[in-house]
């Protein structure tokens, strides 16, 4: 499953001073039932930031990440991601979903894998151009794929998996990157090239806001966490947690 909202019609300068994200009394409903996944959560996460997103499953960390992404309706509340509205900065916005949630029986290569965190920029009808292969050529190389580049996505390890969504986030060249989940089973090689990536967005003044349930690098790798709890957002602690002081078990 593939998911592209995008197109190229929303270029809107961003409001100058703006958070990079800033999520007032959002309240969203579970994609398969009537029941709300999300009530009430407000939040603030400023340029240049990386921010934690940790809670127990089923507390909405993924249902939080597509709403702001725009793939979910609210129900009432507002999301602004520097100072607009979701539909007028898709291009700014760069979803890394779990890797279940792709069909990687999908006959397409990694490299066209990735060229899609392109189609933001292209829109439907354009074809991808020199700019577009030379975002896709970094991206491969920072990930370490380009020798994979023709490979079917199918034939991908889990660790390459993970990496070939990261490179089309990274593709994409997005100000506010929402990676969900990145850490679960992969790696120690791939959880090496994720951390140097986080610094190095955070040196470009990027901002992160990733899902994890891996307390061991909070102190380390984040400036703010966010923590959800049925639905809510209950806490917002400046600076690093620890697993010692963290308030709520996962």
């Amino acid at each position: 499953m593939f998911h592209f909202p995008y197109s190229r019609r929303h270029y809107t300068a961003p409001v100058a001073g703006a958070p990079a994200l800033e999520v007032r009394q959002l309240s969203v409903m579970h994609a398969d039932s009537d029941s709300l996944a999300l009530k009430d959560v407000s939040l603030v996460v400023h340029p240049g930031e990386r921010a934690a997103l940790i809670g127990p499953n089923g507390a909405g960390k993924t249902t939080l990440l597509k709403a702001i992404a725009g793939l979910l309706p609210i129900v009432s509340g507002e999301i602004l991601i520097y100072g607009l509205p979701v539909g007028a900065c898709h291009h700014r916005v760069a979803y890394l979903p779990q890797r279940g949630e792709i069909d990687w029986r999908f006959p397409i290569t990694l490299r066209h894998l990735v060229m899609t965190g392109r189609y933001v920029h292209l829109g439907w009808l354009r074809r991808p151009g020199r700019e577009d292969d030379m975002a896709v050529d970094r991206a491969l190389t920072i990930m370490g794929l380009s020798d994979l580049a023709q490979r079917q996505i199918g034939q991908l390890s889990g660790g390459q998996q993970q990496r070939t969504l990261l490179a089309r986030a990274l593709a994409q060249d997005a100000d506010l990157l929402l990676l969900d989940e990145p850490l679960n089973a992969i790696d120690k090689d791939t959880r090496a090239m994720l951390a140097t990536v986080m610094n190095d967005l955070r040196q470009q003044g990027k901002t992160v806001i990733m899902a994890t349930h891996d307390l061991s690098r909070l102190e380390h790798d984040f400036e703010r966490v966010l923590t959800l709890v049925d639905g809510r957002e209950t806490i917002l602690l400046e600076g690093v947690i620890t697993p010692e002081t963290n308030p709520m078990p996962l």
